[in-house]
């Protein structure tokens, strides 16, 4: 019998550590025996690949739902789980990405032996048909799985030609800039020299390498000093000092004005270099950059994987996607940010991107030049699980906190270096309430503490909570801390948000608020800078960061790590990003929707759209209408901020009115409507098409 799952997004390739019951359906799972040497099956809960290893000298079958037979046909050798054991994989035809529930068998043909058995099922992960949709899934999707559909492959060849482009950017050039390829080599033997060929072999020559043999035993360091090409400067550590320390020494070498990684079991197609000099070139104000790469099991001829995502900050703090190899940085910015941190024994890449992230200008560019290469060698780091830990450590290094609580990881997030600038206009903050008492006073606390004085002004909209929800309000609104609008009803969210934005100083811009959202420091002055410095803008809204655990989190963003915090506002489920950019720095993004959560409205935006419409969108609903109104009858446009940043709790209102009152939970949340009483006094009515 196999044993219970164990997740392998412990390796880098997949991501950072969850635990050892990952319930991440993005994830790769081995389901092999730690107990007997018989096989091993690995595969994609959500993704129609399969890959393992059988037993030397057999002869292995798949068998699906008892009846469709598929011989194995293997494609390499496994060197770490049993000697020379043959290694396969195996890509389901279109027939079985149906979504229903499928058994899977891998037999011994010989004997007819079962030698794992599981049940699974299979759907696709995207739905876009152009490059344009390919760079909007790529925020939230990195991870394109095989079979490739005729979209991918059209968005693939689109990459290609953006390398073409960027190769032109470079070839350009009169004055061609040193390169420094760093590799850390240890023990390598086996897979550095088609490494090595692919850098010495590249298109663009004006480069250097420099080989960091970490301590080699094999005989690597004695090869590595018997290269014949003046650009090869090996260094010989001696000793074994870790990947961290090769490669800061590295670096510390370095003479090239841009400085790429390349690991000694993967490789670069030949004109990778200078595709990333022509990115620098095309992008003047970057100090780094990244691209997608192709990712392979073994020593397949074909990859099992494309990985590309464009820049997420929120995703990449919650997940890594960007590798080493496709990672590239001015000298100039080691200089300032520095290198790897030596402390950490895994996660270092990580670390590394995510500070340079913060602290310098970042473009995603998408172009697919690069290859790596899973369980290719033998003595990769990411293959032990020994320094798991050390995830929640680099999280540390790399986070601000919402209340100084260290341990409260699923509130953390990027710490960004942000250039506050003070209100220029006054600003209301309206909050529509029911029965959210302990989340709406640490928001309230949280808004008066930034020190806005008399520039923000908050109006909270109580619809009928209990009794001692209300006396606390009242309490707060005898302070002058709040004006409170209590309504003898719940009129639902719609309504109002109308109520407080009509009460508001006419001359104040509005921000609507959820009871259960914490603004971050920065968000509100960060939303204001961006609602009167870019174009046509109709609706400003942040990053809208769930917790980890958030049953929904996943939906907006299948590939993040359920249990860590990530903004939503991006989201695969709205399919709500437009015009993605093909470079983007992962700062401005535009959007055809936001959920009202948290949103910056310009007072001239209102007078010209008026308020929201909560005849026909009385709970949801009226944000969708109120986006569309600005974006098709206005011709406005609603743009993300990921320098504003907002933590959601999620429907506790919500929650609340269900435990309540079941019969107004159903009116408000379920039919969007409005009874006969309430419709007649406010005039409104219910459409032909609004019924159930």
């Amino acid at each position: 019998m196999a044993t219970s799952p164990t997740c392998l997004c412990r390796d880098a390739t997949f991501g950072l550590v969850i635990d050892d019951k990952c319930e991440d359906t993005a994830c790769l799972w081995s389901y092999g025996s730690t107990t007997r040497k018989s096989s091993n099956l690995q595969l994609m809960q959500k993704y129609p690949l399969l890959h393992g290893w059988i037993p030397t000298h057999t002869a292995g079958v798949l068998v699906i739902d008892g009846v469709n037979k598929f011989p194995i046909i293997p494609n390499g050798h496994h060197l770490s789980v049993e000697p020379f054991a043959p290694l396969f994989e195996f890509e389901l035809p279109e027939i079985f990405l149906t979504g229903k529930i499928h058994s899977v068998q891998l037999v011994d043909a010989k004997s007819g032996d079962v030698l794992e058995a599981l049940q699974l099922q299979w759907t696709r992960n995207r739905v876009y048909q152009d490059f344009n949709g390919f760079l909007a899934n790529s925020y939230t999707n990195p991870m394109i799985f095989r079979p490739f559909t005729e979209a991918d492959r059209r968005s693939f060849a689109a990459m290609e030609n953006v390398a073409k482009y960027l190769i032109r950017n470079a070839a350009a050039l009169v004055d061609r800039p040193l390169v420094t390829v760093i590799m850390a080599i240890y023990n390598r033997m086996g897979t550095a020299e088609q490494s090595i060929n692919s850098i010495v072999g590249q298109s663009y020559k004006n480069l250097e390498l420099i080989l960091v043999d970490d301590g080699s035993t094999d005989g690597t360091v004695e090869w590595c000093k018997s290269l014949d090409d003046s650009r090869i400067k090996v260094i010989a550590l001696g000793q074994n000092m870790g990947p961290s320390k090769a490669r800061n020494i590295g670096l510390e070498n370095a003479q090239g004005k841009y400085i790429m990684y390349l690991d000694s079991d993967n490789h670069w197609e030949p004109t990778y270099v200078e595709a990333m000099v022509g990115a620098f070139t095309r992008l003047p104000d970057a100090d780094a950059v990244y691209s997608g790469q192709m990712i392979y099991f073994g020593s397949a001829d074909k990859p099992f994987a494309v990985r590309f995502g464009s820049l997420n900050k929120s995703l990449l703090f919650n997940r890594n996607f960007i590798d080493m190899n496709v990672f590239c940085h001015t000298r100039s910015a080691y200089q300032r940010l520095g290198g790897f941190d030596e402390e950490l024994k895994r996660f270092v890449d990580w670390d590394l991107i995510l500070r340079y992230a913060q602290h310098a200008k970042m473009y995603s560019v998408p172009v697919l030049l690069s290859h790596y290469y899973r369980d290719k060698a033998n003595n990769t780091i990411t293959a032990s699980a020994e320094w798991a830990g050390q995830e929640q450590l680099v999280r540390y290094q790399n986070a601000a906190t919402d209340s100084g609580n260290e341990n409260q990881v699923d509130k953390w997030v990027l710490r960004q270096q942000i250039d506050l600038k003070p209100l220029q206009r006054k600003v209301t903050v309206v909050i529509p309430n029911y029965q959210s008492l302990s989340e709406l006073i640490d928001n309230v606390k949280a808004l008066s503490s930034f020190g806005f004085k008399d520039m923000l002004s908050i109006i909270v909209v109580d619809n009928n909570s209990l009794d001692y929800v209300k006396e606390t309000l009242q309490q707060l609104a005898d302070t002058n801390t709040i004006q409170v609008i209590f309504n003898e009803r719940n009129y639902g969210f719609s309504y109002a948000v109308n109520q407080g934005i009509l009460a508001a100083d006419p001359d104040s811009d509005i921000v609507l608020l959820n009871s259960d959202a914490f603004v971050r420091k920065g968000a509100i002055e960060n939303m204001q800078e961006a609602a009167y410095s870019l174009d046509v803008v109709g609706l400003i809204v942040p990053q809208q960061i769930l917790q980890g655990g958030t049953k929904t989190l996943q939906v907006h963003v299948p590939y993040a790590n359920p249990a860590c915090s990530c903004d939503v506002n991006l989201s695969y489920h709205h399919n709500n990003i437009v015009n993605p950019k093909l470079f983007h720095d992962g700062e401005i993004m535009e959007l055809s929707f936001a959920p009202f959560f948290c949103v910056y409205l310009r007072r001239d935006v209102l007078h010209r759209a008026g308020v929201l419409d909560a005849e026909f969108g009385r709970h949801y609903r009226s944000d969708r209408i109120y986006s569309d109104v600005l974006r098709h009858i206005h011709g406005l446009k609603i743009y993300h901020v990921s320098k504003a940043e907002v933590v959601h709790k999620l429907q506790v209102s919500t929650e609340e009115l269900a435990a309540n009152s079941k019969d107004e939970f159903d009116l408000i949340f379920k039919q969007n409507q409005w009874d006969e009483t309430d419709q007649k006094a406010f005039g409104y009515r219910t459409a032909k098409w609004d019924n159930f």
